[in-house]
């Protein structure tokens, strides 16, 4: 498949998923992810996905500081 129609069908996947979450809160968000991730996995007939996922951003202590 030549790379420009490969660009196009991605784009294609990406204005469904937008149109498919839109107004979704974040909690809603990441539902829909993970159960996208469990589909990928049933599909494709592999294991858990080894994705790489960002770590929570820790909160500064305010302790000490005047």
């Amino acid at each position: 498949m030549p790379s420009n129609k490969m660009m196009q069908e991605v784009w294609r996947w990406k204005e469904e998923i937008a149109r498919e979450t839109e107004g979704m809160t974040s909690e809603e968000l990441i539902a829909y992810y993970r159960q996208a991730e469990r589909r990928l996995v049933e599909k494709t007939g592999g294991g858990e996905l080894n994705l790489r996922r960002l770590a929570r951003p820790r909160r500064q202590s305010n302790e000490g500081k005047l």
